[in-house]
């Protein structure tokens, strides 16, 4: 890719995410002198990343995760969930009794990076684990981040890493649970409903949504097909706390039950 080609990239990305005044301001930003050192350093491999022999650290911005697809302007960020957050929220989700076993659920992870969140899901007993990513460069960092994952004996279910479209993915039967770390702005988020809809109509209560960061969150609190069944912060854990160096304690995470129209 040229430098002019991708310089066009990061212009339509920063539009579509900041608009015309956020671009300038940060364009503007951008300008000012500076010390020479910010955001020169590497960034410190998470405790998680140490401990597992796997790469899921650091910060990329959404207008360096090109594809060549018409989604690549709607993309966020990457960044690893913090192990603490994911692990709490998840044996919370499987402590409820108003859903299926867990045996009985697919995990899928749309968006799914370097695929730390996948690995962590594997460690409990889904029916499989699937982790979906449209970056080929992330989904190739995610496989093998699975393959050092499972050969370490840590996934006690089927998972896989898929490089494709979100919103094209065909969902397994059976129940779902679906998670989101707010992969990707809202006009992808609301195609994604879309294909949710086809996907499990005739299907309620079969689909839950675990979604951290629900920056699009009014569009599934606004649709009749989906119940808010909690919302509020997560705590993290000490460790994850001194190396997590971009979450807020103040982020918040949503759970949402698909009850059909």
């Amino acid at each position: 890719m040229t430098r002019l080609s991708t310089a066009w990239s990061k212009l339509r990305w920063s539009l579509a995410q900041r608009g015309l005044a956020g671009t300038m301001r940060t364009a503007l930003g951008r300008l000012q002198p500076q010390d020479g050192t910010a955001g020169v350093e590497k960034p410190m491999l998470h405790p998680f990343d140490q401990r597992h022999g796997v790469d899921t650290s650091g910060l990329i911005g959404g207008g360096d995760l090109r594809s060549g697809h018409k989604n690549d302007v709607f993309n966020t960020a990457y960044y690893g969930m913090a192990p603490s957050r994911f692990r709490r929220v998840v044996e919370d989700w499987i402590s409820d009794s108003g859903h299926a076993a867990i045996s009985q659920y697919s995990f899928i992870d749309l968006g799914c990076g370097k695929g730390r969140a996948v690995m962590m899901a594997s460690e409990f007993s889904f029916r499989q684990v699937i982790g979906v990513e449209l970056n080929a460069s992330l989904a190739k960092t995610a496989k093998s981040n699975v393959v050092a994952w499972t050969d370490a004996g840590r996934a006690v279910c089927p998972v896989q890493i898929l490089c494709q479209d979100a919103t094209e993915f065909s969902f397994p039967e059976g129940p779902c649970l679906l998670y989101l770390f707010n992969p990707f702005a809202a006009p992808v988020v609301k195609r994604l409903i879309e294909r949710l809809e086809t996907e499990f109509a005739g299907r309620p209560g079969m689909l839950d949504v675990i979604y951290f960061n629900p920056e699009a969150g009014e569009l599934l609190e606004a649709h009749a097909g989906f119940k808010l069944l909690w919302t509020g912060t997560v705590e993290m854990s000490e460790e994850d706390a001194a190396a997590d160096h971009v979450a807020s304690p103040e982020d918040l995470c949503s759970v949402y039950r698909w009850v059909g129209v």
